[in-house]
């Protein structure tokens, strides 16, 4: 076997083996894009949001401080492909303003795994009263959604009971 058929050879192997590299990197992409926009959260966009569910959804309310939040989002997106593949993941940014924040929220990849993107505009306080009136502010604050029932809310990260209630309401 001379030079040539060898160096021949080694490149065919190599081009295979990166093929099967770029296939299994593929395989383990997200199945969508990240969001490509923050959207606007003030007063309207809660009873909005929840009449115009036509499938189930999850609502993850988060801050940029959380230390908690970047775990529960990821986490959630795992179990919302595996329970409820047609579900909506969403995540709310209570310390961010749209229109301000959006590159930094658009390029930081906790943000990726969500279908949807939003951050609160106008006053905190009153934004999180007109959501959940019992809710404080703590973060994460996830709400499971189902078209035309009223939310199930959970502090902190959801256990595992919390995911199987959601997926069973089909």
């Amino acid at each position: 076997m001379s030079c040539l058929d060898l160096l021949s050879a080694v490149r065919r192997q190599l081009a295979g083996r990166m093929l099967s590299v770029l296939l299994v990197a593929a395989a383990l992409m997200p199945a969508h894009a990240a969001p490509r926009t923050v959207e606007v959260f003030d007063r309207p966009a809660w009873p909005a949001l929840q009449a115009g569910l036509t499938a189930p959804a999850i609502v993850v309310f988060t801050a940029t401080y959380c230390a908690h939040c970047p775990a529960v989002i990821a986490q959630l997106a795992r179990d919302k492909r595996r329970l409820q593949p047609s579900a909506q993941l969403i995540a709310v940014v209570i310390d961010a303003v749209p229109g301000e924040d959006d590159a930094r929220l658009l390029r930081d990849p906790h943000h990726h795994p969500v279908d949807r993107l939003f951050a609160f505009q106008g006053q905190a306080a009153a934004l999180r009263h007109a959501v959940d009136p019992s809710w404080r502010g703590i973060t994460p604050y996830v709400a499971f959604l189902h078209p035309g029932e009223a939310p199930r809310w959970v502090t902190g990260p959801p256990s595992a009971q919390d995911l199987a209630a959601w997926a069973r309401k089909r």
